[in-house]
């Protein structure tokens, strides 16, 4: 893909279409989607299988494929994708509260 031979397309259309892996799929869209010949097969090919790949496949793929790239939470072909920051604050939260319920239990334990 890289090499920018086009005859190699519809072997690699039917490879992503074929298996759902993500550490295989992923970087074939990333060629795709950065080769000036697969931009448009690279997002057409993932709007007709995104139900094929598993959630976070199809969410990771859905990112790689996004040119927007703001900062708001969006839905790129149907997948939600959400800012990184969101993800630090959730993480937070969970933090803080197991660190209050160990301190609850250590509490009424004495």
């Amino acid at each position: 893909v890289e090499a920018g031979d086009e005859s190699i397309l519809p072997v690699v259309v039917k490879f992503i279409t074929s298996q759902g892996r993500m550490k295989f799929v992923r970087p074939l869209y990333r060629a795709l989607f950065h080769s000036e010949m697969g931009r448009d097969i690279a997002v057409s090919t993932f709007l007709e299988n995104k139900d094929f790949y598993h959630p976070i496949a199809a969410k990771m793929v859905a990112s790689d494929l996004d040119t927007t790239k703001s900062e708001e939470k969006r839905t790129l072909f149907g997948c939600l994708v959400s800012k990184p920051k969101e993800s630090f604050v959730i993480g937070g939260i969970v933090a803080l509260s197991a660190a209050i319920g160990i301190a609850l239990l250590r509490g009424k334990r004495h």
